[in-house]
């Protein structure tokens, strides 16, 4: 009996038939695999019965390091094969070169037929070549805007050097031997200049003595380029400006020609160009439009944004703090503005059909100047450093510093009333013209309130001397005048007289009259002011001269604020006081006697009244407070009955 993989096989010698039930299985065993004489390592095929004499081609060693170099050296898809027996310790291919990649810079040309600025244009790659398997990747370097898709140029897989190409013939695709000794390897009919490599790469060359025409590069060179990296531009401030004189070459005043007269594939050509070049990068102004001296006209500041990628401007509105107006801040979208506005374009016709010079350019703005977008007159005052360095960079001059405008005195137009229609009061009436929904009058309430009462009346009739065309039996006529204090409001009424000829009754409706001699359309109304004046006076009520002649008590003592004493003659109320009492004066004066409290021959102001009016004096209101105030010369509620008697007595 022979063991083989822990089973008990039958021997030549054996007697004993290899039947099932003549066997038996062994304890011990811990492999339960299946003999097999092919697998498959690291994607490819081999035989182990081959193998078990053989070297396998994939446990081959290579140096990657400094070191002593290999002593045979076999050209079996690029890598080196060198004396097992004197490698120690032992190393296979697929585990010394997992991960180990030639990385090299390159560049190609390539022609640009579509554009007219740029003939021939470079593009920046980076070729990884994977030495586990000897397959290659080619990465672009990105580019921003460059107008073509970037990243990933050909995918990881062997290249061959024929369409023809075998898998089994080695030599049929590009190895790590065609990097040796040249700076040009073409790859599908393209030709890549390769331009470094990183340090790796030349310490495995130089390893493995195969010489390298090109050097290395350091980490700091060639990371953008070879980690596939993309080079970013800058839109505003001084970094922007690296590069000036690249500004230059692509600005349309160096060029010398207009885009209009391109053909469609050149100007295509062209606007690529620019935008490669001048995308990000803003020209910026800021600018005042003053508009005051029209109608519903106002002064507002603004951002005037030129766009070199394209010859776009855009302008946007700049508010301040609080300023309350309302968030529409794009006065222009970014577009192409004409210089002179005559109107859109006929139909058919695109902004690229007309001539640029047509347009605003970089070169029509300037600090001080004044352009005109779409009939709005736009005073530029200012611009950023940005801007102040592109000018002077490409065209050589510099942007005068800041002029803000002096503010300057201004007359706004006046919005006159219409004339009052008629329909309705006037307040009614001229609300209609300010406010498309007309609201009603506004009044104080309160005033009205307190005020409603006080009615001041006057005995009127017409002054014949102004009146223009009197009637004859007009100087007969009498009337009486109200003027309402709540409301400012007057009206007149007209006594009805026998056989006068005239209808009595309301001469005029109660409502605001406007003053003698003021326009159509001036607001000025008659007031307490134009109507308590001296009496005889005469005022204008809607073109009549009325004459004022005598007033009641109540506008008496308003208009002289309760000073009785100064609007009647005091002597003429001693008169009707002796002329009532008459004999009687020594009976007032016992009357009053017995009324001094104090024995002084002073009496309290009630006791003065009572004793008045047990003689039917006749004295109204107005009287007996004029009596009051001249006898009370103290003020102190006392009257002293022996001067007031002899007073009254000489009467």
């Amino acid at each position: 009996m022979s063991r083989e993989n822990g089973l008990n096989t039958p021997s030549t010698a054996r007697t004993v038939p290899f039947l099932p039930g003549m066997t038996y299985n062994n304890p011990a065993r811990s492999r339960h695999a299946k003999s097999h004489i092919f697998e498959f390592k690291v994607g490819v095929g081999r035989n182990l019965t081959a193998m078990a004499t053989e070297v396998d081609p994939l446990e081959r060693v290579v140096t990657t390091s400094a070191g002593p170099r290999p002593e045979t050296e076999a050209d079996s898809g690029g890598a080196f094969q060198a004396d097992v027996s004197k490698q120690t310790p032992f190393v296979p291919s697929y585990v010394g070169l997992d991960g180990k990649v030639l990385r090299f810079l390159a560049v190609m040309s390539e022609s640009v037929p579509e554009s007219l600025d740029e003939g021939m244009r470079e593009r920046q790659f980076a070729i990884l070549y994977y030495l586990v398997d000897d397959s290659m990747q080619i990465i672009e370097q990105r580019v921003e805007n460059s107008g073509y898709v970037q990243g990933v140029f050909m995918r990881r897989h062997r290249v061959p050097r024929t369409v023809s190409a075998s898998a089994a013939d080695q030599d049929d695709f590009v190895s790590l031997h065609d990097f040796a000794d040249t700076t040009e390897i073409v790859i599908y009919g393209r030709v890549f200049v390769i331009t470094g490599c990183n340090e790796f790469t030349a310490e495995f060359y130089r390893s493995n003595g195969i010489p390298l025409s090109i050097r290395s590069t350091t980490a700091a060179n060639t990371q953008p380029g070879w980690m596939g990296g993309s080079t970013q531009g800058s839109s505003r401030g001084s970094q922007g400006m690296t590069g000036g004189g690249s500004m230059a070459t692509g600005s349309r005043a160096q060029t010398g020609f207009d885009t209009a007269l391109l053909k469609p594939n050149q100007r295509a050509g062209h606007r690529r160009s620019k935008f490669l070049k001048f995308n990000n990068k803003v020209l910026r102004f800021y600018a005042v439009w003053d508009d005051r001296k029209s109608m519903f006209g106002d002064k507002k500041k603004y951002v005037v944004n030129y766009y070199l990628a394209d010859d776009a401007v855009e302008v946007l509105e700049r508010y301040d703090a609080n300023e309350g107006r309302d968030p529409y801040p794009k006065l222009v979208r970014k577009s192409k503005v004409p210089k002179k506005f005559g109107g859109l374009n006929s139909l058919g016709i695109s902004a690229d059909d007309v001539s640029d010079y047509e347009y605003i350019r970089d070169v029509d703005l300037e600090v001080g100047n004044v352009i005109e977008v779409y009939n709005r007159k736009l005073y530029l005052y200012d611009c950023d450093e940005f801007t102040r360095n592109y000018y002077r960079n490409v065209y050589g001059v510099e942007q005068p510093p800041q002029c803000v405008p002096a503010e300057e005195l201004i007359e706004y137009p006046v919005q006159t009333e219409p004339p009052y229609t008629g329909y309705g009061t006037e307040e009614d009436s001229i609300a209609s013209f300010y406010r498309l929904v007309p609201k009603a009058p506004s009044f104080d309430a309160l005033k009205q309130e307190e005020l409603d009462r006080i009615i001041f009346r006057w005995k009127a009739k017409f002054d014949m001397d102004k009146m223009g065309h009197a009637g004859p039996d007009d100087s007969k006529r009498r009337f009486v005048v109200s003027f309402f204090m709540a409301d400012s409001t007057i009206a007149v009424y007209e006594p009805p007289v026998s056989n006068s000829g005239f209808v009595g009754g309301k001469f005029l409706e109660r409502q605001k009259i406007r003053k003698h001699g003021t326009g159509q359309h001036e607001s000025v109304y008659l007031s307490e002011e134009d109507v308590l004046v001296d009496l005889p006076a005469t005022i204008w009520i809607n073109g009549y001269p009325m004459m004022l002649l005598e007033c009641d008590r109540f506008t008496l003592r308003y208009r002289n604020k309760g000073n009785i004493a100064s609007l009647l003659s005091i002597d003429s109320v001693h008169e009707k006081i002796k002329h009532a009492v008459g004999d009687g004066l020594d009976g007032i004066r016992a009357n009053m006697a017995d009324s001094d409290a104090t024995g002084n021959g002073e009496i309290y102001l009630d006791s003065f009244v009572q004793a008045l009016d047990k003689y039917d004096t006749q004295l109204d209101e107005d009287e007996i407070m004029a009596l009051v105030q001249h006898w009370d010369t103290e003020r102190n509620g006392l009257v002293k009955f022996d001067d007031f008697l002899r007073a009254v007595a000489d009467a």
